[in-house]
């Protein structure tokens, strides 16, 4: 993950830093998302605009969460198979024309996203196991809302 830290009065470190940052972008060696310094949600937007956030490990986190839930339309939960919650799943959303939206991996269990009405690809992946949602629909009406189980191994337990 990329992060930057300016110090001093002078603009030219933070030019740099831009310059740097859009280098990287146009070349595809971007993260996928940035974390908001101090905050332990995930919150960014695509290369497309459409915003999303991710996290919810612990309770003020999920807490966090459900205060800003109502401003997205795909509501995304991972779990195991016997309910424990997953973090660091990735998250690859694509339009209906195969056109990839969103790759990133998730900083907990919830993944929240806006995404115009359509029909959608999801998978979601953890150590090799993916599920997959074709053609989920999102509609300004109401948030889709899905949890998607993985079979995964105990070291990749999330604990709220």
């Amino acid at each position: 993950m990329f992060k930057a830290t300016l110090y001093g009065s002078r603009g030219s470190g933070a030019l740099l830093c831009l310059v740097v940052s859009l280098a990287m972008a146009l070349c595809g060696a971007s993260p996928a998302f940035s974390r908001e310094t101090g905050d332990p949600l995930t919150a960014s937007t695509t290369k497309h605009g459409y915003a999303f956030m991710s996290g919810g490990v612990g309770i003020d986190e999920h807490d966090q969460m459900m205060k800003k839930a109502h401003l997205y339309d795909l509501e995304l939960s991972f779990a195991d198979q016997s309910g424990k919650y997953l973090s660091d799943v990735q998250v690859v959303i694509s339009d209906e024309r195969g056109h990839e939206i969103v790759n990133t991996t998730t900083n907990g269990p919830w993944f929240y996203m806006n995404l115009p009405t359509g029909k959608y690809d999801v998978k979601a992946t953890v150590d090799n196991q993916t599920r997959e949602i074709n053609g989920l629909k999102i509609s300004k009406d109401h948030a889709a809302v899905r949890l998607l189980h993985l079979n995964v191994a105990d070291q990749r337990i999330s604990r709220k």
